[in-house]
């Protein structure tokens, strides 16, 4: 009896290894092919990532050039007007200069005028008279005579002149104002707007930074699912 009941228990100790013998592969094939699909599901859903922020960085690497661009352009247009507005100054301080002249000039012609006719006035009503008497020939004190009106009436007209041309000068200097009145509206409206594209170009260029990295992030990710696909 107790022979045959130990053969019993030997048969069934083999039978319960060659079970175990028989399942441990099988379980270790299913767990390696649930690990497989684990690693594929997470593949395909890091590349479509890949892939979409590769998308997304395309778009803000062109939206970035264009910024570029906007900023390149606006960057010119205000070294245009700055050209501009030294040009305005450079003729408005000529214009300056010359009016000086022109005032000193007719301060001088108007004292000249005023000697002339205190000169007439002190000698009362009879200057004329005066001037031909004083004179030993006649016709020098004719020609006396032409020469101080010739003066006189050189002086009024130069004065004439002199304040005519200072008017035009006065209208050029106002139109010179109003042109650097506008140019320097148009500065300032520039450089607000360089300055807003100057920000916009700084949060393009970082969005584009973070996309890389999470592009080469995404890329590195995805080599090595691979490598974990290639070795289960």
């Amino acid at each position: 009896m107790r022979a045959r009941r130990g053969d019993t228990l030997a048969l069934l100790a083999g039978v319960v290894l060659a079970t175990v013998a028989a399942t441990a592969p099988a379980q270790n094939s299913r767990e390696t092919e649930r690990k497989l699909q684990e690693v594929r599901r997470e593949l395909k859903a890091v590349a479509a990532e890949r892939r979409r922020i590769e998308g997304e960085r395309g778009a803000a690497n062109r939206e970035l050039r264009q910024a570029d661009e906007q900023v390149g352009r606006s960057s010119r247009g205000l070294r245009e007007i700055e050209l501009q507005l030294a040009d305005e100054q450079a003729s408005l301080d000529a214009l300056h200069a010359r009016r000086a002249g022109m005032r000193e000039t007719m301060q001088g012609q108007r004292e000249e005028l005023a000697r002339l006719l205190r000169a007439a006035h002190a000698q009362g009503g009879q200057a004329p008279l005066k001037v031909l008497l004083s004179q030993d020939s006649v016709a020098e004190a004719n020609r006396l005579l032409a020469y101080h009106r010739y003066l006189q009436r050189d002086r009024v007209a130069r004065i004439a002149e002199l304040t005519a041309a200072l008017e035009e000068l006065d209208a050029v200097e106002r139109d010179i104002a109003e042109r650097q009145k506008q140019l320097q509206d148009s500065r300032q409206a520039l450089d607000r707007q360089l300055a807003q594209l100057q920000d916009d170009r700084r949060a393009r260029a970082q969005l584009v930074a973070r996309l890389d990295q999470r592009y080469q992030d995404r890329r590195a990710r995805e080599g090595a699912l691979g490598r974990d696909a290639k070795g289960l």
